[in-house]
Protein backbone atom coordinates (compact mmCIF):
# COMPACT_ATOMS: atom_id res chain seq x y z
CA UNK A 1 0.00 0.00 0.00
CA UNK A 2 3.06 2.38 0.98
CA UNK A 3 4.67 1.28 -2.29
CA UNK A 4 1.46 2.19 -4.57
CA UNK A 5 0.99 5.87 -2.22
CA UNK A 6 4.58 6.39 -3.08
CA UNK A 7 4.14 5.70 -6.93
CA UNK A 8 0.91 7.84 -7.13
CA UNK A 9 2.57 10.77 -5.19
CA UNK A 10 5.69 10.48 -7.98
CA UNK A 11 3.57 10.54 -10.62
CA UNK A 12 1.71 13.83 -9.45
CA UNK A 13 4.47 15.31 -9.09
CA UNK A 14 6.20 14.49 -12.26
CA UNK A 15 2.71 15.29 -14.02
CA UNK A 16 2.54 18.59 -11.99
CA UNK A 17 6.14 19.63 -13.33
CA UNK A 18 4.96 18.73 -16.82
CA UNK A 19 2.61 21.30 -16.98
CA UNK A 20 4.47 23.76 -15.05
CA UNK A 21 7.21 23.63 -17.66
CA UNK A 22 4.34 23.63 -20.62
CA UNK A 23 2.54 26.54 -18.92
CA UNK A 24 5.95 28.43 -18.35
CA UNK A 25 7.07 27.92 -22.03
CA UNK A 26 3.70 28.67 -23.66
CA UNK A 27 3.63 31.93 -21.53
CA UNK A 28 5.71 35.51 -21.74
CA UNK A 29 5.48 38.86 -19.63
CA UNK A 30 7.17 41.62 -21.29
CA UNK A 31 8.32 44.88 -21.38
CA UNK A 32 8.53 47.20 -24.37
CA UNK A 33 12.52 46.91 -23.94
CA UNK A 34 12.20 42.69 -23.92
CA UNK A 35 9.98 42.92 -26.94
CA UNK A 36 12.86 45.23 -28.95
CA UNK A 37 15.42 43.08 -28.15
CA UNK A 38 13.33 39.96 -29.11
CA UNK A 39 12.24 41.51 -32.45
CA UNK A 40 16.05 42.00 -33.12
CA UNK A 41 17.22 38.44 -32.54
CA UNK A 42 14.42 36.90 -34.13
CA UNK A 43 12.85 38.43 -36.56
CA UNK A 44 13.04 37.23 -40.47
CA UNK A 45 13.75 40.54 -42.13
CA UNK A 46 16.60 41.33 -39.79
CA UNK A 47 18.14 38.03 -40.15
CA UNK A 48 17.64 38.57 -44.12
CA UNK A 49 19.38 41.85 -43.71
CA UNK A 50 22.50 40.56 -41.44
CA UNK A 51 23.06 37.72 -44.34
CA UNK A 52 23.43 40.43 -47.22
CA UNK A 53 25.41 42.44 -45.08
CA UNK A 54 27.70 39.34 -44.07
CA UNK A 55 28.32 39.53 -48.00
CA UNK A 56 29.16 42.96 -48.47
CA UNK A 57 31.67 42.85 -45.83
CA UNK A 58 33.60 39.70 -47.71
CA UNK A 59 33.30 41.68 -51.21
CA UNK A 60 34.91 44.84 -49.30
CA UNK A 61 37.36 42.42 -47.99
CA UNK A 62 38.18 41.03 -51.51
CA UNK A 63 37.64 44.01 -53.56
CA UNK A 64 41.28 44.05 -54.86
CA UNK A 65 41.18 40.43 -56.52
CA UNK A 66 40.96 42.09 -59.96
CA UNK A 67 44.70 41.80 -59.65
CA UNK A 68 44.82 38.52 -58.03
CA UNK A 69 47.09 37.54 -61.32
CA UNK A 70 45.86 34.37 -63.40
CA UNK A 71 47.87 30.82 -63.36
CA UNK A 72 47.26 28.28 -66.00
CA UNK A 73 49.80 25.45 -66.04
CA UNK A 74 49.87 22.65 -68.89
CA UNK A 75 51.18 19.46 -69.95
CA UNK A 76 51.32 17.07 -72.83
CA UNK A 77 52.83 13.27 -73.13
CA UNK A 78 53.67 12.04 -76.76
CA UNK A 79 54.29 8.52 -77.11
CA UNK A 80 55.14 7.36 -80.51
CA UNK A 81 53.75 4.63 -82.75
CA UNK A 82 57.18 3.59 -84.23
CA UNK A 83 60.18 2.56 -82.07
CA UNK A 84 62.10 4.78 -84.14
CA UNK A 85 60.85 7.63 -82.95
CA UNK A 86 61.35 9.18 -79.27
CA UNK A 87 58.91 10.09 -76.88
CA UNK A 88 58.49 13.18 -75.69
CA UNK A 89 56.88 15.37 -72.30
CA UNK A 90 56.79 19.00 -71.90
CA UNK A 91 54.99 21.05 -69.08
CA UNK A 92 54.51 25.21 -69.27
CA UNK A 93 53.40 27.56 -66.11
CA UNK A 94 52.42 31.06 -67.34
CA UNK A 95 51.25 33.83 -64.95
CA UNK A 96 48.90 36.88 -66.04
CA UNK A 97 48.38 40.00 -64.48
CA UNK A 98 46.88 43.35 -65.59
CA UNK A 99 46.66 46.78 -64.14
CA UNK A 100 43.30 49.31 -64.23
CA UNK A 101 42.54 52.70 -63.17
CA UNK A 102 39.19 50.94 -62.37
CA UNK A 103 40.99 49.23 -59.74
CA UNK A 104 40.85 52.20 -57.31
CA UNK A 105 37.24 52.46 -58.26
CA UNK A 106 35.99 48.87 -57.87
CA UNK A 107 37.83 48.99 -54.68
CA UNK A 108 35.90 52.29 -53.37
CA UNK A 109 33.21 51.41 -54.62
CA UNK A 110 33.00 48.16 -52.36
CA UNK A 111 33.93 50.02 -49.45
CA UNK A 112 30.96 52.40 -50.45
CA UNK A 113 28.19 49.63 -50.62
CA UNK A 114 29.68 47.70 -47.41
CA UNK A 115 29.52 51.20 -45.55
CA UNK A 116 25.83 51.65 -47.40
CA UNK A 117 24.73 47.94 -45.70
CA UNK A 118 26.08 48.77 -42.07
CA UNK A 119 23.28 52.22 -42.34
CA UNK A 120 20.75 49.98 -44.35
CA UNK A 121 21.03 47.42 -41.59
CA UNK A 122 20.61 49.78 -39.01
CA UNK A 123 18.20 51.51 -40.60
CA UNK A 124 16.08 48.33 -40.56
CA UNK A 125 16.68 47.73 -37.41
CA UNK A 126 15.42 50.81 -36.13
CA UNK A 127 12.58 50.14 -38.40
CA UNK A 128 11.75 47.06 -36.26
CA UNK A 129 12.40 48.71 -33.12
CA UNK A 130 9.63 51.71 -34.62
CA UNK A 131 6.86 48.98 -34.99
CA UNK A 132 7.76 47.05 -32.30
CA UNK A 133 7.36 50.06 -29.62
CA UNK A 134 4.23 51.67 -31.83
CA UNK A 135 2.82 47.89 -31.53
CA UNK A 136 3.47 47.72 -27.69
CA UNK A 137 2.00 50.72 -26.67
CA UNK A 138 -0.84 49.93 -29.51
CA UNK A 139 -1.61 47.26 -27.76
CA UNK A 140 -1.87 48.27 -24.05
CA UNK A 141 -4.09 51.36 -25.70
CA UNK A 142 -6.79 48.53 -27.12
CA UNK A 143 -6.54 46.70 -23.84
CA UNK A 144 -7.48 49.61 -21.68
CA UNK A 145 -10.10 50.58 -24.70
CA UNK A 146 -11.79 47.03 -24.00
CA UNK A 147 -11.50 47.28 -20.26
CA UNK A 148 -13.17 50.54 -20.73
CA UNK A 149 -15.55 49.08 -23.13
CA UNK A 150 -16.58 46.10 -20.98
CA UNK A 151 -17.12 48.40 -17.85
CA UNK A 152 -19.29 50.28 -19.45
CA UNK A 153 -21.04 47.59 -21.22
CA UNK A 154 -21.63 45.84 -17.66
CA UNK A 155 -22.69 48.99 -15.71
CA UNK A 156 -25.51 49.09 -18.85
CA UNK A 157 -26.32 45.87 -18.21
CA UNK A 158 -27.05 45.77 -14.74
CA UNK A 159 -29.21 49.61 -15.50
CA UNK A 160 -31.31 47.11 -17.95
CA UNK A 161 -31.39 44.57 -15.30
CA UNK A 162 -32.68 47.38 -12.68
CA UNK A 163 -34.67 48.65 -15.29
CA UNK A 164 -36.22 45.14 -16.33
CA UNK A 165 -37.30 44.67 -12.35
CA UNK A 166 -38.52 48.56 -12.03
CA UNK A 167 -40.78 48.31 -15.28
CA UNK A 168 -41.96 44.34 -14.26
CA UNK A 169 -42.72 46.40 -10.95
CA UNK A 170 -44.94 49.20 -12.95
CA UNK A 171 -42.68 52.02 -12.07
CA UNK A 172 -40.78 52.47 -15.53
CA UNK A 173 -42.05 52.93 -19.13
CA UNK A 174 -41.45 50.44 -21.98
CA UNK A 175 -40.17 53.33 -23.99
CA UNK A 176 -37.07 53.70 -21.10
CA UNK A 177 -37.56 49.87 -20.63
CA UNK A 178 -36.44 49.48 -24.57
CA UNK A 179 -34.04 52.49 -24.52
CA UNK A 180 -31.80 50.96 -21.74
CA UNK A 181 -31.81 47.65 -23.31
CA UNK A 182 -30.75 49.12 -26.73
CA UNK A 183 -27.97 50.98 -24.85
CA UNK A 184 -26.63 47.82 -23.76
CA UNK A 185 -27.13 45.84 -26.87
CA UNK A 186 -25.46 48.56 -28.90
CA UNK A 187 -22.16 47.86 -26.81
CA UNK A 188 -22.12 44.61 -27.60
CA UNK A 189 -21.50 44.33 -31.19
CA UNK A 190 -18.23 47.35 -30.91
CA UNK A 191 -16.75 45.21 -28.22
CA UNK A 192 -16.66 42.01 -29.78
CA UNK A 193 -15.05 43.93 -33.26
CA UNK A 194 -12.76 45.56 -30.84
CA UNK A 195 -11.63 42.19 -29.59
CA UNK A 196 -11.22 40.71 -32.35
CA UNK A 197 -9.14 43.78 -33.88
CA UNK A 198 -7.03 43.39 -30.93
CA UNK A 199 -6.58 39.33 -30.94
CA UNK A 200 -5.42 40.40 -34.56
CA UNK A 201 -3.18 42.61 -33.49
CA UNK A 202 -1.53 40.45 -30.95
CA UNK A 203 -0.87 37.96 -33.74
CA UNK A 204 1.01 40.20 -35.90
CA UNK A 205 3.25 40.96 -32.43
CA UNK A 206 4.23 37.76 -31.94
CA UNK A 207 5.26 37.37 -35.32
CA UNK A 208 7.05 40.11 -35.70
CA UNK A 209 9.12 38.78 -32.42
CA UNK A 210 9.41 35.33 -34.21
CA UNK A 211 7.07 34.12 -30.96
CA UNK A 212 5.14 30.78 -31.71
CA UNK A 213 1.69 31.59 -32.25
CA UNK A 214 0.63 29.29 -29.17
CA UNK A 215 2.55 31.55 -26.46
CA UNK A 216 0.41 33.43 -24.48
CA UNK A 217 1.84 37.25 -24.06
CA UNK A 218 1.55 39.28 -21.00
CA UNK A 219 2.67 43.06 -21.51
CA UNK A 220 3.95 44.54 -18.49
CA UNK A 221 3.34 48.05 -19.56
CA UNK A 222 1.03 51.06 -18.91
CA UNK A 223 0.38 54.15 -21.44
CA UNK A 224 0.81 56.45 -17.68
CA UNK A 225 4.44 54.49 -17.23
CA UNK A 226 5.58 56.55 -20.22
CA UNK A 227 6.87 60.22 -19.53
CA UNK A 228 7.50 63.33 -21.77
CA UNK A 229 10.16 65.94 -21.75
CA UNK A 230 7.67 68.99 -22.24
CA UNK A 231 10.79 71.31 -22.84
CA UNK A 232 13.57 70.06 -25.76
CA UNK A 233 15.41 70.88 -28.26
CA UNK A 234 16.91 69.81 -31.43
CA UNK A 235 20.34 69.63 -31.69
CA UNK A 236 20.21 67.52 -34.42
CA UNK A 237 22.23 68.72 -37.63
CA UNK A 238 20.55 68.39 -40.71
CA UNK A 239 23.11 66.40 -42.63
CA UNK A 240 23.29 63.69 -39.96
CA UNK A 241 19.55 63.22 -40.56
CA UNK A 242 19.16 59.21 -41.77
CA UNK A 243 17.04 60.84 -44.59
CA UNK A 244 19.09 63.08 -45.66
CA UNK A 245 22.28 60.39 -44.99
CA UNK A 246 21.16 58.37 -47.37
CA UNK A 247 20.90 60.18 -50.46
CA UNK A 248 24.43 61.94 -49.56
CA UNK A 249 25.70 58.07 -49.30
CA UNK A 250 23.87 57.95 -52.85
CA UNK A 251 25.71 60.84 -54.22
CA UNK A 252 29.31 59.64 -53.20
CA UNK A 253 28.44 55.83 -55.11
CA UNK A 254 27.19 57.66 -57.95
CA UNK A 255 30.76 59.75 -57.74
CA UNK A 256 32.88 56.57 -57.41
CA UNK A 257 30.37 55.54 -60.81
CA UNK A 258 31.44 58.86 -62.68
CA UNK A 259 35.02 57.96 -62.07
CA UNK A 260 34.81 54.33 -62.87
CA UNK A 261 32.97 55.40 -66.24
CA UNK A 262 36.15 57.98 -67.40
CA UNK A 263 38.96 55.37 -66.08
CA UNK A 264 36.95 53.09 -68.54
CA UNK A 265 37.08 55.29 -71.45
CA UNK A 266 40.15 57.16 -71.27
CA UNK A 267 42.14 54.89 -68.52
CA UNK A 268 45.20 52.84 -70.16
CA UNK A 269 45.28 49.30 -69.29
CA UNK A 270 48.91 47.73 -68.35
CA UNK A 271 49.54 43.69 -68.25
CA UNK A 272 51.96 41.64 -67.76
CA UNK A 273 52.44 38.01 -68.55
CA UNK A 274 55.48 35.41 -68.10
CA UNK A 275 55.59 31.96 -69.47
CA UNK A 276 58.09 29.16 -68.40
CA UNK A 277 58.10 25.80 -70.05
CA UNK A 278 60.69 22.73 -69.99
CA UNK A 279 60.13 19.19 -72.49
CA UNK A 280 62.41 16.46 -73.07
CA UNK A 281 65.01 15.87 -76.16
CA UNK A 282 66.02 13.13 -78.39
CA UNK A 283 67.89 11.65 -75.05
CA UNK A 284 65.04 12.18 -72.79
CA UNK A 285 66.62 14.79 -71.07
CA UNK A 286 64.27 18.15 -69.66
CA UNK A 287 65.83 20.99 -71.68
CA UNK A 288 63.78 24.94 -71.93
CA UNK A 289 61.21 24.71 -74.33
CA UNK A 290 62.42 27.30 -77.00
CA UNK A 291 61.06 30.53 -76.57
CA UNK A 292 58.54 29.58 -73.47
CA UNK A 293 60.47 31.27 -70.77
CA UNK A 294 59.29 34.74 -71.53
CA UNK A 295 58.27 37.81 -69.59
CA UNK A 296 55.74 40.41 -71.45
CA UNK A 297 54.65 44.02 -70.57
CA UNK A 298 52.17 45.42 -72.74
CA UNK A 299 49.92 48.75 -72.44
CA UNK A 300 46.67 49.75 -74.15
CA UNK A 301 45.01 53.09 -74.63
CA UNK A 302 41.11 53.20 -75.53
CA UNK A 303 40.72 55.86 -78.20
CA UNK A 304 36.99 56.04 -78.69
CA UNK A 305 36.28 57.21 -75.50
CA UNK A 306 37.32 61.14 -77.19
CA UNK A 307 35.09 60.49 -79.52
CA UNK A 308 31.83 62.59 -78.14
CA UNK A 309 29.69 60.20 -79.72
CA UNK A 310 30.91 57.23 -78.74
CA UNK A 311 29.67 55.03 -75.86
CA UNK A 312 32.06 55.39 -73.03
CA UNK A 313 31.33 59.30 -73.84
CA UNK A 314 27.92 58.80 -73.07
CA UNK A 315 28.39 57.03 -70.32
CA UNK A 316 30.45 59.88 -68.92
CA UNK A 317 27.38 62.22 -69.80
CA UNK A 318 24.85 60.10 -67.87
CA UNK A 319 26.63 59.75 -64.80
CA UNK A 320 27.03 63.85 -64.60
CA UNK A 321 22.94 64.09 -65.40
CA UNK A 322 22.69 61.36 -62.48
CA UNK A 323 24.91 62.73 -60.27
CA UNK A 324 23.30 66.19 -60.92
CA UNK A 325 19.82 64.90 -60.21
CA UNK A 326 21.06 63.39 -56.96
CA UNK A 327 22.48 66.65 -55.48
CA UNK A 328 18.93 68.74 -56.42
CA UNK A 329 17.19 65.64 -54.44
CA UNK A 330 19.59 65.99 -51.54
CA UNK A 331 18.69 69.96 -50.96
CA UNK A 332 15.13 68.90 -51.18
CA UNK A 333 15.46 66.31 -48.68
CA UNK A 334 17.67 68.88 -46.19
CA UNK A 335 14.41 71.20 -46.73
CA UNK A 336 11.43 68.28 -46.47
CA UNK A 337 13.57 67.15 -43.22
CA UNK A 338 14.24 70.37 -41.48
CA UNK A 339 10.30 71.27 -42.28
CA UNK A 340 9.41 67.66 -40.58
CA UNK A 341 11.52 67.90 -37.65
CA UNK A 342 10.23 71.64 -37.49
CA UNK A 343 6.46 70.46 -37.75
CA UNK A 344 6.79 67.61 -35.56
CA UNK A 345 8.09 69.66 -32.56
CA UNK A 346 5.53 71.76 -32.75
CA UNK A 347 2.57 69.14 -32.99
CA UNK A 348 4.11 67.27 -29.75
CA UNK A 349 4.12 70.36 -28.05
CA UNK A 350 0.64 71.08 -28.82
CA UNK A 351 -0.55 67.72 -28.05
CA UNK A 352 0.95 67.89 -24.85
CA UNK A 353 -1.43 71.17 -23.85
CA UNK A 354 -4.32 68.99 -25.44
CA UNK A 355 -3.78 66.24 -23.52
CA UNK A 356 -3.97 67.91 -20.06
CA UNK A 357 -7.55 69.21 -21.88
CA UNK A 358 -8.64 66.18 -22.22
CA UNK A 359 -7.85 64.95 -18.46
CA UNK A 360 -9.51 68.19 -17.19
CA UNK A 361 -12.89 66.97 -19.85
CA UNK A 362 -12.76 63.22 -18.17
CA UNK A 363 -12.71 64.66 -14.45
CA UNK A 364 -15.68 66.91 -15.33
CA UNK A 365 -17.07 64.14 -17.29
CA UNK A 366 -16.91 61.96 -14.60
CA UNK A 367 -18.33 64.50 -11.77
CA UNK A 368 -20.97 64.99 -14.22
CA UNK A 369 -21.93 61.31 -14.40
CA UNK A 370 -22.11 60.48 -10.91
CA UNK A 371 -23.92 64.06 -9.61
CA UNK A 372 -27.08 62.73 -13.02
CA UNK A 373 -26.99 59.10 -11.35
CA UNK A 374 -27.55 59.96 -8.06
CA UNK A 375 -30.20 62.40 -9.40
CA UNK A 376 -31.43 59.53 -11.62
CA UNK A 377 -31.80 57.41 -8.25
CA UNK A 378 -34.09 59.98 -6.65
CA UNK A 379 -36.20 60.54 -9.97
CA UNK A 380 -34.77 63.76 -10.66
CA UNK A 381 -33.17 62.80 -13.70
CA UNK A 382 -34.18 60.57 -16.50
CA UNK A 383 -33.15 57.73 -18.49
CA UNK A 384 -31.80 58.99 -21.19
CA UNK A 385 -30.35 62.09 -19.57
CA UNK A 386 -28.17 59.63 -17.52
CA UNK A 387 -27.19 57.76 -20.94
CA UNK A 388 -26.20 60.91 -22.21
CA UNK A 389 -24.29 61.44 -19.39
CA UNK A 390 -22.38 58.03 -19.44
CA UNK A 391 -21.64 57.86 -23.35
CA UNK A 392 -20.03 61.48 -22.60
CA UNK A 393 -17.70 59.94 -19.83
CA UNK A 394 -17.09 57.24 -22.05
CA UNK A 395 -16.13 59.11 -25.16
CA UNK A 396 -14.06 61.45 -22.83
CA UNK A 397 -12.26 58.82 -21.26
CA UNK A 398 -11.48 56.77 -24.82
CA UNK A 399 -10.39 60.34 -26.43
CA UNK A 400 -7.76 60.81 -23.66
CA UNK A 401 -7.03 57.35 -23.94
CA UNK A 402 -5.87 57.75 -27.88
CA UNK A 403 -4.30 61.18 -27.14
CA UNK A 404 -1.60 59.34 -25.21
CA UNK A 405 -1.45 56.97 -27.68
CA UNK A 406 -1.30 59.11 -30.60
CA UNK A 407 1.49 61.80 -28.29
CA UNK A 408 3.95 58.16 -27.85
CA UNK A 409 3.35 57.91 -31.92
CA UNK A 410 4.52 61.48 -32.51
CA UNK A 411 7.37 61.08 -29.72
CA UNK A 412 8.61 58.13 -31.30
CA UNK A 413 8.24 59.00 -35.12
CA UNK A 414 9.61 62.27 -34.37
CA UNK A 415 13.50 60.06 -32.71
CA UNK A 416 12.70 57.96 -35.58
CA UNK A 417 13.42 60.70 -38.06
CA UNK A 418 16.16 62.31 -35.95
CA UNK A 419 17.86 58.88 -35.80
CA UNK A 420 18.58 59.26 -32.25
CA UNK A 421 17.74 56.76 -29.68
CA UNK A 422 14.35 55.62 -28.80
CA UNK A 423 13.78 57.46 -25.34
CA UNK A 424 15.73 60.34 -25.85
CA UNK A 425 12.78 62.89 -26.08
CA UNK A 426 9.98 60.03 -24.50
CA UNK A 427 11.73 58.11 -21.99
CA UNK A 428 9.61 54.82 -19.15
Amino acid sequence: MKKTLSFMIVTLSLITTFFAEEESVNFRKLTVEDAVMLAADNNISLQKQRNSLELLEKQNAYSWNSVSPSIKASGSYTLPFEDTSAWSMSGTLSLGLSFTPSLFTTINAAKLNYENGIESYESAVRTIELSVRKAFYSILYTKEYLNLLERNMETAKQRYSLNLDKYNRGQLSELDLLSSQYSYESLVPTFESSLISYENTIANFKQTLGLDQTVELELDGNLEDYDFIEDFTIEKAIEEIPSVKTIQASIDLAKNQLMASRFSAWGPVVSLSYSYGKETDASGSWATTYGSNKLGISVSIPLDGYLPWSSGALSIENQKTNLKNLELELENAKTSAELTVQNSSKSIMQAQNQLESLKKNVDLAQKTYDMTLNAYNHGSKDLLTLQNSADSLLSAKINLMQQKYTLISAVLDLENTLGIPFGSLGTK
